[in-house]
């Protein structure tokens, strides 16, 4: 109450308390312009006095929220989540640049060590036999600038930055702001799933959404998805272009973890469906249809295939479209630990499967 004033004394029969109905010693309050005799006008005071005491109350608690929300803890466990996750996946794209690179260099040695051996033998031979003429000099004069062309040539290995590695920018915005901070404008954001890695005898092609099978008959070729599934539910969508009469494609995951050069689907690192009614989980093989319900028969060119990692449920799913078909593999994350790959193995001559864009 700002101010509180006597009614004239001409008024007073005019006027009532609010509260009692009473016409004598009334007063007004400047605030809410009603009435009071000099009791309630005190009762009165009383209630705006609690009032202010409620808001006093209230600003307190917002004052707590303001340094609860300022302090950004969670949000902070959150950016601590996505960097490990990011540098666990530059980690693994070392590891399989070391691996290929080895293998390059491997393969190179023992070229040229092969191309070395041969040299000498012949040369050793026509020394001994002293049976050399300048056609024969001319020769190896050639083989051995050709040796050492390749030897050169070892060392003109390139290394390719692939854009397209799923590492993600992580992007704080607000509302009611509208402030973008991009933590990493370098890294480019893709979430379309395609083939990177492949065993012999598989061809990856149509830039890494197609994979053919390209060597001979039962011969095992797996290939690796380049995507990471750490958490979510992700599904890829896939095109029999062309499978072998029984059909014998794997489709499955496999962890991260597992040694790049050791990928087997037959891995306790790997859960997943094959042909012959086969499931694999963690190494242990099923192809009974009664306890299972797959039916890898029903399967054939043309049809399509949703391999869905659901990673919070901890298990993977396998729809086929033309039946209409879910089936369900539960994966123990103790022996395939996330994140999980995508995992296609190709047994047949010609065999062939294409990535589907994203419905």
């Amino acid at each position: 109450m700002s101010s509180i004033k006597t009614v004239h004394n001409n008024l007073a029969d005019k006027i009532h308390c609010v509260i009692c109905g009473k016409s004598g010693g009334i007063l007004i309050c400047n605030g809410c312009q009603l009435t009071f005799c000099s009791k309630h006008v005190v009762k009165h005071r009383q209630e705006l006095t609690y009032q202010l005491e409620d808001i006093m109350q209230d600003h307190d608690l917002l004052r707590e929220d303001i340094e609860q929300s300022s302090n950004g803890y969670f949000h902070l466990r959150k950016i601590d989540k996505w960097e490990k996750e990011s540098i666990k996946k530059i980690q693994l794209a070392a590891e399989t640049a070391r691996v290929d690179l080895k293998e390059i260099i491997d393969k190179s040695k023992r070229r040229l060590t092969r191309i070395s051996h041969d040299i000498v033998v012949d040369l050793n031979s026509s020394w001994k036999t002293d049976d050399f003429s300048e056609n024969d000099l001319l020769r190896w004069k050639k083989k051995l600038n050709d040796l050492r062309l390749e030897i050169k040539s070892l060392y003109s290995i390139q290394f390719i930055e692939d854009q397209q590695y799923p590492i993600y920018p992580i992007t704080i915005t607000n509302n009611t702001f509208q402030n973008h901070l991009n933590i990493n404008k370098q890294l480019k954001l893709n979430s379309q799933e395609y083939f990177f890695k492949a065993t012999n005898p598989a061809s990856i092609e149509n830039d890494g959404l197609i994979v053919k099978h390209i060597g001979s008959d039962s011969h095992y070729a797996h290939i690796l998805g380049k995507m990471l599934y750490s958490q979510g539910r992700h599904t890829i969508q896939f095109r029999i272009i062309q499978s072998a009469v029984p059909y014998t494609i794997f489709f499955g995951c496999i962890s991260s973890e597992i040694i790049q050069s050791s990928i087997n689907y037959k891995s306790s690192f790997a859960v997943g469906w094959f042909g012959y009614n086969e499931i694999y989980q963690h190494g242990i093989w099923n192809n009974n249809l009664n306890i299972h319900g797959y039916d890898s028969n029903e399967i054939q060119t043309d049809d399509i295939l949703h391999l869905t990692f659901d990673c919070d449920q901890k298990q993977i799913e396998l729809f086929h479209k033309r039946m209409n078909k879910t089936y369900k593999l539960p994966v123990n994350i103790n022996k395939a630990p996330l994140p999980w790959q995508l995992l296609v193995v190709l047994v047949q001559k010609d065999d062939c499967v294409k990535i589907l864009p994203k419905e």
